[in-house]
Order: structure tokens, then C-alpha cells, then sequence
């Protein structure tokens, strides 16, 4: 079995991986690493990475703020709102399974008292 090789890596390939994955090589798909080492290993290639390098550590130092009560408050109250329908809903459901079960048995009871009743004669 051989490995198939893809096409080295150009510019703008690098810079749509380190702008979606950032420059640490753990993070790139495994698939394109080896190229991509390759490529960074020029000197357009280190540049592209000291540059990620130091936006990813600006954003590794920033944390990310807390959101509101307001915003908390919002949240809550609209999933308790969610799990009062999703109950109604539930309550609505097996009253109708019922209904329908109910209804269909007197059907069967019906047909069957008419399928085993014999016929009236005339005289």
C-alpha cells in the first residue's frame, strides 16, 4: 500500500489553515500537516506563523466575559418555557392515544357483536 502524495502547499492554502486552525500543528488536519510543515519551513511560511503565533497568544490571554443576569434570567425562563409545552404536548398526546385506543375498541366490540349476532328472520 502506498501513501498518496498531495500537492505541496502554496501561500494561500497556508494561510486559510493557520487562519482556521491557528499555528499550532496539533490542531492541523492530519491529512495536510506534512505539507504544511514543509511550507513553513520557508521563509513566507515562518512568517505566516510567528504571526499566528502571536494572535493566538493575544487570544489565549483574553476571557471571554460573563454574561449577564439579564441574559442568564432570559435563558432560563425560555427553557422553562420550552419544558411546559414540551409537557403539554406530552399530556395532549397520550390523551388522544387513549381517545383514539378507546374509541377504536368500541369499533371492534361493535363489529364484532354484529359479525357474531345471527340474523333476524322474518316470517
Amino acid at each position: 500500500m502506498t501513501e498518496k502524495k498531495s500537492a505541496p502547499i502554496d501561500q494561500e492554502t497556508f494561510r486559510a489553515l493557520i487562519d482556521a486552525y491557528g499555528s499550532s500543528p496539533h490542531r492541523w488536519p492530519e491529512a495536510i500537516r506534512g505539507e504544511a510543515f514543509s511550507f513553513m519551513e520557508t521563509e513566507e511560511g515562518r512568517a505566516l506563523a510567528d504571526g499566528a503565533g502571536q494572535l493566538d497568544a493575544v487570544l489565549s490571554r483574553l476571557q471571554p466575559p460573563s454574561p449577564s443576569s439579564e441574559l442568564t434570567g432570559r435563558i432560563l425562563a425560555g427553557g422553562e418555557t420550552w419544558r411546559t409545552r414540551r409537557q403539554r404536548f406530552r399530556r395532549w398526546a397520550i390523551s388522544a392515544g387513549l381517545i383514539g385506543i378507546g374509541v377504536a375498541g368500541g369499533l371492534t366490540g361493535a363489529v364484532a357483536v354484529v359479525v357474531i349476532t345471527p340474523p333476524l328472520l322474518f316470517p
